[in-house]
């Protein structure tokens, strides 16, 4: 039940961050704008990737 909270958890945090850099990216002017919201989402999104990974793992 634990691991489905955390991949729950996971998932908003993943749809936020979307969500911000989908309303980022339509604000931005410029393609190195639009390549730097997308560069930061999917930081955040590999982070946290790891993190689930080692607490699901254990490691």
């Amino acid at each position: 039940m634990k691991q489905n909270n955390n991949e729950q958890i996971v998932f908003d945090m993943f749809e936020e961050v979307a969500t911000e850099s989908i309303a980022e990216a339509r604000n931005a002017y410029t393609y190195e704008e639009i390549d730097g919201c997308y560069l930061e989402a999917k930081e955040i999104a590999d982070l946290a990737r790891k993190n689930l990974l080692e607490k699901l793992g254990g490691t």
